[in-house]
């Protein structure tokens, strides 16, 4: 046994002590296929390539696949949450006649980008949404995570390239060649990645998750200079889908005693979840601005949000390209109070926006400066003619040469060669902090009655429509009531 072992171990510890669980405890996996659909047909012209064109995207398939939760055996089983993935396959066949001359095909961020929504039940009543998943996903995972994690694992499971700080190529070229690519990504939600403690699933009857698939292909084509015949696909499809969940039963004597430290019967659960909100500033805007996001919770820890304009040979990433659209003043308004007090200038001090973009996401400075966006990433600027005399010296806007978009660095930078934005989007990112003091319950701010307002003016005049995804950073409560199986979440 352990405590008795040669090891030198201090005295302090007591290690007579009774281990935390009993015997009789087991964990194990549950991997569950979906309810009704289980293959998402997508059309054969996922891939469109256009000859001298800087970039490309298609229509996708959006349907809804549903998983029904094992739930409600038994009070001592309770779920892992940090755990929660979800797998699947991309398949599709390429025929004999593909002879593409140059291009290439690149998956956005990861494979997290073929989802738009999720949405997760409880008897039917709907405890938790998440609108623009999928960028969601690449806003944290490009602020979260360091370069060589990226490259790394995540590669492996998500579908990151390992070379790059977009999603993988995509291969298209031989002869009658069909090519399986097999993903697994961790599930952002309250029985996933926003709670860090075990969810009594025994306790809950009729759980179901519900992920919304992709109305755009987050696959696109570029550096398309010519080709001789365009490649053809057939039985393109989204497959093989689970989702994988880690259970673990505590045991009879253990859930008693749990029984009996509930308040009213009833579980309740710290957790967190992003709610959405999107805001279009039109094309011909300028000056001072005002956006009335629609984010309406009890307890606002953060508010995280990008701008962009559809593709184009400034955006080739389209959506997931987070420009600078060149802002002399951004700051956010909850009430009388602003947030961050002085304004931040993405013009003239972008490194700034930086600073509260971290102290948002929760990080310390300076250890979580350690992320996959680069400074030219950060200060990549679009929906404008040109950048504002005075700017910062790293804002440029990118250029197509040779059919490859690209970001020229500045004058004096080195490297002095362009990068291609396929390969590292436009990193945008903005954040501001709300909560009062971290890691305590209902720190942030109640905005039911004040939503929150982004008070912008532009230093330039937008050449397009600019779209601003925001989410709003909050606290839940999950109520789980003991002897009704219910689950209901308090946002």
């Amino acid at each position: 046994m352990f405590p008795s072992s040669a090891m030198g171990l201090p005295n302090a510890l007591k290690y007579d002590l009774p281990p935390s669980m009993s015997d009789s405890a087991r964990a194990y996996s549950v991997n569950v296929a979906p309810d009704g659909i289980t293959t998402v047909t997508a059309p054969n012209t996922f891939l469109a390539f256009t000859a001298t064109s800087a970039v490309a995207q298609a229509a996708f398939t959006s349907q809804n696949v549903s998983f029904t939760i094992p739930s409600g055996m038994s009070d001592s089983v309770f779920m892992d949450t940090l755990n929660t993935t979800l797998s699947f396959s991309l398949v599709y066949t390429t025929t004999a006649t593909t002879a593409v001359v140059t291009g290439r095909a690149k998956l956005l961020s990861s494979a997290a980008s073929f989802f738009d929504a999720l949405q997760l039940y409880s008897n039917n009543t709907p405890i938790e949404t998440i609108n623009q998943y999928g960028l969601l996903q690449n806003f944290l995972l490009q602020n979260t995570v360091s370069t060589s994690e990226r490259n790394g694992g995540i590669s492996i499971a998500m579908g990151a390239d390992n070379n790059s700080a977009n999603g993988i190529d995509i291969p298209f070229t031989g002869a009658s060649t069909t090519y399986r690519l097999n993903f697994c990504i961790p599930l952002i939600s309250v029985i996933g990645l926003s709670t860090d403690k075990f969810f009594p699933i025994g306790s809950v009857n009729n759980l179901q998750l519900v992920m919304t698939t992709a109305a755009l292909c987050p696959i696109v084509t570029g550096d398309c200079s010519a080709f001789t015949t365009s490649p053809t696909f057939s039985s393109v499809a989204l497959s093989d889908f689970r989702l994988n969940m880690k259970y673990i039963d505590v045991g009879d004597t253990a859930a008693a005693m749990l029984r009996q430290t509930l308040q009213d019967g009833k579980w309740f659960i710290k957790s967190s979840t992003y709610t959405n909100s999107a805001v279009t500033i039109g094309n011909g805007s300028s000056g001072a601005q005002q956006l009335l996001l629609q984010i309406r919770n009890s307890s606002v820890k953060s508010v995280y949000h990008q701008f962009g304009i559809g593709i184009s040979a400034v955006s080739p990433n389209g959506a997931y390209d987070a420009i600078n659209i060149g802002t002399n003043l951004r700051q956010l308004q909850v009430g009388g109070s602003f947030y961050p007090n002085y304004p931040i200038n993405d013009n003239q001090r972008p490194a700034e926006g930086y600073c509260y973009l971290i102290q948002s996401l929760g990080g310390s400075i300076p250890k979580t400066f350690g992320t996959v966006v680069d400074r030219f990433m950060y200060s990549s600027v679009g929906g404008i003619a040109s950048v504002a005399a005075g700017s910062e010296n790293c804002l440029v806007i990118p250029t197509v040469a040779s059919s490859v978009v690209v970001r020229v660095p500045p004058t004096g930078a080195v490297p002095t060669t362009s990068v291609s934005v396929l390969d590292y989007p436009s990193s945008a990112f903005y954040g501001y902090d709300l909560e009062k003091s971290s890691g305590i319950l209902f720190q942030g701010i109640n905005t039911r009655a004040s939503p929150p307002f982004l008070n912008l003016n532009l230093g330039s005049t937008l050449t397009s429509a600019v779209t601003c995804q925001s989410w709003g950073y909050s606290d839940v409560v999950l109520v789980i009531d003991y002897e009704s199986k219910q689950c209901t979440a308090f946002i």
